[in-house]
């Protein structure tokens, strides 16, 4: 019923402000035309020594759609953000999403993991991304008829809390950790968009807006209690500091605030064991939202890039959202 009533507001309130001149059919909170088709997969990565679970779903239709990469949450694993996922393959995206040496799923406990340890597993998380880079041909093989959908020159670094330190990395931003001197670092391996499901910032140990250094497009997703830690606002005397990259300065940030939102968005993702209730009304805003940012940036289209920076999300929302440029 909750689920009925919020898509029902979110309906309502595009019909009222279709007539404000702004591109609002580039809002799209709801599932797009698309079927989604899903194939679970591993694949072997002999340098890690190990294999690396991809559930990857695509549009069942012909065309060729841009690929996102989506890195889960510390813990989590590749079947935790089909609520997000799935929305941008109904609307013509293929997305894969890699289960990390980090999840649970795999026996992995990390809150009996040591500092080494998860060292360990960021530097895993990155030559994972690195791997599915270099590795859609093998990919595509492995699924009948997905080489003709991917457009891999269209190539998006998702993520989500742990997954959104992963993404960084994937992205170009360079951190250096303030205990040993080690870099938190990957090599250009083709991602020309970074999509952030939560703030990286609000965990202890990172340093503030960390995607401000992106030196590609960036899309971040927050709000009242996302909240990466119980610690937030106390900064970790062994996290990170970022190196700057010259370059971001010039390119885009994009910036959605939620009213009340949270970090796992009442269990719809992520983590089910979480105070509810379900945020369903604040996933459709992310849904609608990153997928304006997904359609202006890696389809070109000129509707959905007016409406990043030009539309009054507070009236599509009920003044719960603000869409900014940071």
């Amino acid at each position: 019923m909750l689920r009925v009533i919020a898509t029902a507001m979110l309906a309502l309130m595009m019909s009222a402000c279709a007539g404000s001149g702004q591109s609002v059919s580039a809002f799209k909170p709801m599932a797009g035309p698309y079927s989604v088709e899903v194939a679970d997969i591993t694949l072997r990565d002999d340098a890690q020594a190990k294999d690396l679970p991809l559930r990857v779903a695509y549009p069942k239709a012909k065309g060729k759609f841009p690929v996102i990469v989506l890195s889960h949450g510390g813990g989590s694993s590749k079947d935790d953000y089909t609520r997000a996922g799935d929305h941008w393959v109904s609307h013509g995206y293929v997305v894969i999403a890699p289960t990390h040496k980090d999840s649970k799923s795999l026996g992995f406990d990390i809150a009996k993991a040591g500092g080494p340890a998860m060292a360990q597993v960021m530097t895993s998380r990155i030559a994972d991304m690195r791997f599915i880079a270099a590795h859609m041909t093998d990919i595509a093989a492995r699924v009948p008829g997905l080489a003709a959908k991917m457009n891999t020159a269209q190539l998006v670094a998702a993520g989500h809390s742990m997954g959104g330190f992963t993404a960084l990395a994937a992205a170009g931003v360079r951190m250096k950790n303030k205990a040993d001197g080690s870099l938190l670092e990957m090599p250009d391996a083709g991602y020309q968009y970074l999509l952030l499901l939560s703030e990286t910032g609000s965990n202890p140990m990172m340093p503030d807006d960390p995607w401000r250094q992106s030196p590609i497009p960036v899309f971040v997703y927050t709000g009242t209690n996302d909240k990466g830690s119980e610690t937030t606002g106390r900064k970790s005397p062994y996290g990170y500091n970022l190196i700057e990259t010259p370059a971001a300065a010039a390119q885009p940030k994009h910036y959605l605030w939620v009213n009340d939102v949270n970090h796992y968005l009442g269990g719809l993702w992520c983590r089910t064991d979480v105070p509810g209730p379900p945020d369903q009304d604040g996933l459709n805003i992310f849904n609608g939202v990153s997928t304006a940012f997904l359609d202006a940036y890696t389809k070109g289209n000129k509707s959905a890039l007016t409406f990043l920076t030009s539309a009054d999300l507070g009236a599509l929302t009920h003044a719960r959202a603000t869409l900014s440029m940071k």
